[in-house]
């Protein structure tokens, strides 16, 4: 409503009968209920998100700071960009653009805890299968990069593998066959079949901090490994990590201590503090929560469970840290 139609309202107050008084009586408690139950139905979750945006607005198409304020539009301040004319708001080229279920986030945030698989989401929030999908995946979209400080000190990496999987995808699954014979040919088939199945390699490191990098790799190399850790492992840190081609030159490239331990001869320590079995430890938690909870995620999608697990771990061991 316009400020001088508001105020013409006000001004025709006076004017009016006793019934029409009782009407109005009547209507403003039902609209201010109305009216507080939209400001609830707003999510949280996407609150927090406008308020850090609304403190330091960049345009999303050319990341410039130039942006005025440009009128709101369904509860969401609108900015304009000075330099390049696009209008946006907070959730602009982000997952949470053209959300529908502003209402249910908050309370799908909740199962996003690593226990509650698609399916019992979906009924706890009243929403369909594949709305519980969508929403797993533009949350976990935001966590994928999700950083949560750098390596220092003794840092560990290593590399462990998962089987290449196209769960979920139609086109490239062969169908389930019936009947007992069927099955006993199926076991068969299945068995050659995963033993040809690609690996898909992930590098995961770690200092005894609790911080956590990883990455999907398309092969172990030196120069792969450089490109996920460079600037993301303080200097003169040491890194631990085991013998192989991949890690000869990677510490002199990262301008970091190296300490290699040969596993293949049990070396599992060295001088006593040096060794990879945090984050061998990490890689075991993390294979049974993909492997054993999920029963394998589909290859394209492993990113963003990496991220997903390490956001995870930073609430528990925040947890932890509170509880002391």
């Amino acid at each position: 409503m316009q400020s001088q139609q508001f105020e013409d309202i006000l001004r025709s107050v006076p004017l009016m009968s006793p019934e029409q008084v009782n009407v109005l009586h009547t209507t403003l408690p039902l609209a201010a209920n109305t009216v507080t139950s939209n400001v609830q139905a707003e999510s949280r979750f996407l609150e927090r998100l406008k308020f850090y945006f609304d403190q330091h607005p960049v345009c999303v198409r050319c990341r410039s700071a130039h942006v005025n304020r440009w009128g709101s539009k369904d509860g969401h301040q609108r900015y304009c960009c000075k330099d390049c004319g696009k209008t946006f708001n907070a959730m602009s080229g982000t997952p949470m653009a053209h959300l529908r279920v502003r209402e249910k986030l908050d309370q799908y945030v909740e199962c996003m805890d690593g226990e509650t698989t698609l399916r019992p989401a979906a009924r706890r929030c009243g929403i369909s299968l594949d709305t519980s999908f969508h929403l797993r995946h533009r949350l976990m979209t935001l966590l994928e990069n999700d950083s949560y400080g750098q390596l220092s000190g003794i840092a560990e990496e290593d590399e462990t593998f998962f089987h290449e999987s196209h769960k979920g995808d139609r086109k490239l699954q062969t169908p389930r066959k019936r009947g007992a014979r069927s099955q006993r040919k199926s076991r068969h088939a299945k068995t050659e079949k995963k033993a040809s199945v690609p690996l898909i390699p992930v590098m995961v490191a770690c200092d005894r901090n609790h911080h956590v990098i990883d990455a999907v790799l398309k092969k172990v190399s030196t120069e792969e490994l450089q490109s996920q850790l460079e600037g993301r492992i303080l200097a003169g840190s040491t890194l631990c990590f085991d013998a192989h081609l991949a890690h000869e030159h990677l510490a002199e490239k990262l301008s970091l201590t190296a300490k290699t331990l040969v596993s293949s001869s049990g070396e599992r320590v060295k001088e006593g503090i040096y060794h990879i079995q945090t984050v061998n430890a990490y890689h075991s938690e993390l294979k049974r929560w993909i492997n054993g909870f999920f029963k394998g995620v589909a290859t394209k999608y492993l990113q963003r469970y990496l991220g997903w697990k390490r956001y995870l771990r930073e609430c528990n061991l925040n947890c932890v840290n509170a509880c002391r």
